[in-house]
């Protein structure tokens, strides 16, 4: 192979990885970051509400970043303008955003709490709800519901 072809080659391949490399970022008030690219894998860490990772694409639904795997749902490759600490795209709360990017807002929930379609104060009751990574682990394992060496 001449310099010349080999050269090229060597052009095509970084143009090809930096065409595929793009920018996520967080859409959710927080989320875990994954050691491998799996629900049940240990976190290495947590990502927050407008933070930003590099990433080389998607694998099994999550995409890897140099912190860890971040799960697919929790991110958008779009861009994001961001206002506050506590505010994505101006005025809008990290809350509603949350809630919009899951096709729900404060006027779906006043339509449904009108209609007396669903109890929000157990609704607000099981958000506030949180289970430890260890216990949470510990009930799959009990229960064998984590494949071989799956929390490891």
């Amino acid at each position: 192979m001449t310099f010349r072809a080999m050269l090229a080659a060597a052009a095509l391949a970084l143009a090809a990885g930096a065409a595929y490399a793009s920018t996520i970022t967080v859409l959710v008030s927080e989320t875990a970051l994954r050691k491998r690219a799996q629900s049940y894998a240990p976190s290495v860490g947590t990502a927050r509400l407008g933070q930003k990772f590099e990433t080389a694409g998607l694998e099994s639904g999550f995409y890897k970043t140099a912190s860890g795997y971040v799960h697919a749902s929790a991110v958008t490759e779009r861009k994001v303008r961001l206002g506050s600490a506590d505010s994505v795209g101006g005025g809008t709360s990290a809350e509603e955003i949350t809630l919009a990017g899951k096709g729900f807002n404060a006027q779906v929930e006043k339509s449904y709490g009108d209609k007396g379609a669903v109890n929000f104060v157990g609704v607000n009751a099981m958000e506030r709800r949180s289970v430890s990574e260890p216990a949470l682990f510990g009930f799959l394992r009990a229960g064998g519901l984590l494949p071989e060496g799956g929390s490891k």
